[in-house]
């Protein structure tokens, strides 16, 4: 019985080894004076956000794609509202309108049968004169 107790203490003890997760590595030790070796890196803010309050009366609308891997492919005029037809990578077609927010930088300015008018509020330096970008079909 004796045996038996040790032989499932040793088969116990061999499979706890076996699993652990950091079995294998070696602890990396680092002196004090070695500091300046060491990798360091820091998360950096890549988001740019505009400083300047976009206007309350917009219709905001979150999208999942970016604005600019979207294709303008149709302008048209539905019971006197002018909307802009784009699709994005995954070929899902977007129906944007006048006064329409995307994601809180893209405000979709003015439509006509041509073209379309928008302001990238991210590009944005100087709040009182908008960065418009004018996209012809």
């Amino acid at each position: 019985m004796r045996n038996w107790f040790l032989f499932i203490t040793l088969f116990i003890s061999f499979s706890v080894k076996a699993n652990d997760p950091f079995f294998g590595e070696k602890q990396e030790t680092q002196a004090s004076g070695n500091i300046a070796e060491s990798n360091v890196e820091f998360a950096k803010n890549t988001e740019n956000i505009t400083a300047c309050k976009v206007p309350d009366n917009l219709s905001a609308k979150n999208i999942v794609t970016d604005f600019d891997k979207m294709t303008l492919i149709g302008l048209v005029k539905i019971n006197e509202v002018m909307r802009a037809l784009f699709i994005d990578e995954k070929q899902q077609l977007l129906a944007l309108k006048e006064n329409d927010l995307l994601n809180n930088e893209i405000e979709i300015k003015h439509i006509n049968l041509k073209s379309i008018t928008y302001i990238n509020w991210k590009l944005t330096k100087d709040c009182n004169i908008p960065y418009e970008i004018n996209i012809k079909l």
